[in-house]
């Protein structure tokens, strides 16, 4: 099964990595394209990629790639796929799917259209407590859910001297720890609880200038040279574009309610869903068991039945192309978060409730 697909990386930088680790589990990685050569002749090394292409035109003239993934900067995502799907591959991107819902809406199409299988990076998806819980919302004898309520912070932007890269300009990163961070649980927002239909929104930068960019490496790189002291910060700086925080009130179809905080400033990791009968609590630190509480109890540990499995963020992708299937998540639910997305930046320039385009 492994050798099946024949995988072509586009985008050699710091998310790359991961997403190799991934593909050599469960396909066979043939080439990596990358703008800086030698990113990627440095990841074909490691994971022993026998092709290295300048560009990503150069990879998907190949013969020998059935499918491509896409670890660019944000603003690449929309041109690279579209061409990968016009030369007949199947696309598997990285998160979050585009700039807007526009281009959002003609990459969906663009897949229907030339019949390829597609994929989202959406890691929440994995954890298998994050899977337990899908199950027993699922089943519904926790009852009716009332509340969602999640945070996806991380602090590596929290000091005003790290410099600024792409992340933090809106034309290659779109918005800031909405789209970044925020996406992850717009998507886990969405498979546990259900369709989002309404948004409040605020998006903040409390970090207006940051050292401009002098040195080169990849975006890990950058952070353990800053981590550790090592980093040549500049005196000249330059804007801020996008938010820090991005603090968002949900209305769900089904009369939910739910918020979601992302920062990039901040350290936190969890998800707590209030139902009728139960309510239930996870957090990324620790055991990361999911905990169930009722009534006026303690949290206590939910005894899952089912083992944990192995995948891997590109197992249903991979499964997508070889059963010729389309389970989730595929482009339509890269599409389905970007429109959430683009109505919470749209809330916070109006100062208020915004529908969630269908």
């Amino acid at each position: 099964m492994k050798d099946s697909v024949r995988i072509g990386m586009i985008g050699a930088g710091h998310i790359a990595w991961s997403h190799a680790e991934a593909w050599r589990k469960e396909a066979t990685l043939a080439a990596v394209a990358s703008r800086r050569i030698e990113s990627a002749r440095i990841l074909a090394e490691r994971y022993d990629i026998p092709h290295v292409c300048r560009d990503f035109g150069e990879l998907l003239n190949r013969g020998d790639i059935d499918a491509v993934g896409i670890t660019t900067p944000h603003h690449l995502h929309h041109p690279i796929a579209l061409a990968a799907m016009e030369a007949g591959k199947s696309v598997f991107c990285e998160k979050p799917l585009a700039l807007n819902g526009l281009q959002a809406r003609e990459m969906w199409s663009t897949a229907q259209r030339c019949e390829v299988k597609t994929g989202v990076q959406s890691g929440m998806r994995l954890f298998p407590a994050l899977r337990l819980l899908s199950r027993l919302l699922r089943e519904g004898k926790a009852g009716q859910i009332h509340t969602f309520d999640a945070h996806w912070s991380f602090d590596w932007a929290r000091q005003p001297d790290f410099p600024l890269t792409w992340r933090f300009l809106r034309a290659e990163a779109g918005s800031g720890a909405l789209g970044d961070l925020g996406v992850y649980m717009i998507d886990a927002a969405r498979w546990l609880v259900g369709e989002i239909a309404e948004v409040n929104a605020e998006l903040a930068v409390y970090i207006a200038q940051r050292p401009l960019l002098t040195s080169g490496g990849h975006f890990g790189e950058l952070r353990r040279l800053h981590r550790e002291g090592e980093l040549d910060i500049p005196c000249e700086t330059g804007k801020v574009e996008n938010d820090d925080v991005c603090q968002m009130l949900l209305r769900f179809e089904n009369g939910a309610r739910g918020s979601i905080r992302a920062s990039r400033l901040h350290q936190e990791h969890s998800i707590r869903v209030d139902c009728e009968r139960t309510s239930y609590l996870w957090q990324m630190s620790g055991d990361r068991r999911l905990m169930e509480r009722s009534s006026e109890a303690e949290y206590t540990p939910v005894q899952d039945p089912e083992p944990p499995g192995d995948d891997t963020i590109v197992t249903t992708f991979l499964n997508n192309i070889r059963l010729d299937e389309d389970e989730a998540p595929t482009f339509r639910e890269g599409l389905a978060a970007q429109l959430v997305i683009e109505a919470a930046v749209k809330s916070n320039e109006t100062g208020g409730w915004v529908d969630v385009a269908c």
